[in-house]
């Protein structure tokens, strides 16, 4: 969408910003979004060039993770941190939600900077590293990250701490509660993994990662789900689109389902890791992209990109 010296007429409007504020922050709002659906595209065609073109389409590696021992490894890596990052940025619609896609942001970060085990079906890899030199990589990479977490984490309590004593009279959810230990304690547990055991750090993390930022992911769509009817006011669109999202939910953790039961006891046949993992990564693109076209259809009655807004730029 070209962006104009007039607010398009779809774009929530709020008398308290100058229109070209909230243009500016609804389309950045908009394309960031796009933008997370354009990284899993890159991701999937880069392993899909490795497969056709540099194996001449005759050998699939087991699992996408071990695509980041290959040619396409910067791409995985790459995808994966600017994923990362988006789902950290990105506002979401509820307490609970914001909580979900942070967790899920930090995960595909740890999914990146933590190498899986290296699959060598397809002959010699084209990137191979010692156990020494995945060590030293991993220390750096997670080390950098906790310290910027933290250092996120306190600036963002700051910034914060003004609208916290406005609202002080407004007591967080027993489910917000719930969301924000649980997705803590996973936190928590692989900080400790990677203080105190860190060869089990690097055997097990990425495994564990990839697991629950997906399960945060189905969580995030539940939620989603939820609130749908709100969002459209008890329209009937807003039904058919819940329905839509717990469909892709129940699908996404049948998938995730199958890849770590794969993972963990099927040995005869060795794509379907791969299988299952390129299924999770198009059902959430899907999700993403249906869920896109819902908020980008709600105008300013509605008030959720609006209220989006607000929380943004105020």
């Amino acid at each position: 969408m070209p962006l104009t010296s007039d607010l398009p007429s779809d774009l929530p409007s709020d008398p308290s910003l100058p229109t070209s504020r909230t243009r500016d922050v609804v389309l950045t709002y908009r394309y960031l979004r796009g933008a997370m659906i354009a990284l899993l595209l890159l991701l999937l065609l880069s392993v899909g060039y490795q497969w056709w073109w540099e194996t001449g389409h005759s050998c699939w590696l087991g699992s996408i993770s071990a695509y980041y021992y290959t040619p396409a490894r910067a791409v995985f890596v790459g995808s994966l941190c600017a994923l990362g990052a988006s789902l950290v940025a990105y506002k979401g619609h509820s307490p609970e939600e914001d909580v979900l896609l942070g967790f899920s942001g930090l995960m595909a970060f740890v999914v990146a900077f933590v190498p899986t085990v290296p699959d060598d079906r397809c002959g010699p890899n084209a990137y191979s590293q010692t156990p020494a030199e995945i060590a030293a990589a991993v220390r750096n990479n997670i080390w950098s990250l906790v310290v910027v977490a933290v250092l996120s984490a306190a600036v963002t309590a700051w910034l914060k701490r003004g609208a916290t004593t406005r609202s002080s009279s407004e007591r967080p959810s027993v489910r917000s509660v719930l969301v924000t230990v649980a997705c803590g304690a996973v936190l928590l547990g692989e900080l400790v993994l990677f203080l105190a055991l860190p060869d089990r750090f690097i055997a097990l993390s990425h495994d564990i990662a990839a697991g629950t930022m997906v399960a945060g992911v189905i969580a995030v769509m539940v939620l989603s789900a939820l609130r749908a009817e709100e969002r459209h006011r008890g329209a009937d669109e807003g039904t058919v689109y819940k329905r839509l999202y717990i469909a892709i939910a129940l699908a996404l953790a049948a998938a995730l389902g199958v890849t770590v039961v794969a993972a963990l006891r099927v040995h005869g046949f060795d794509h379907l890791v791969l299988i299952a993992e390129v299924i999770v990564i198009v059902l959430f693109a899907a999700y993403w992209g249906v869920q896109t076209k819902e908020l980008w259809d709600l105008r300013a009655s509605d008030g959720v990109e609006a209220r989006a807004t607000r929380s943004v730029v105020e």
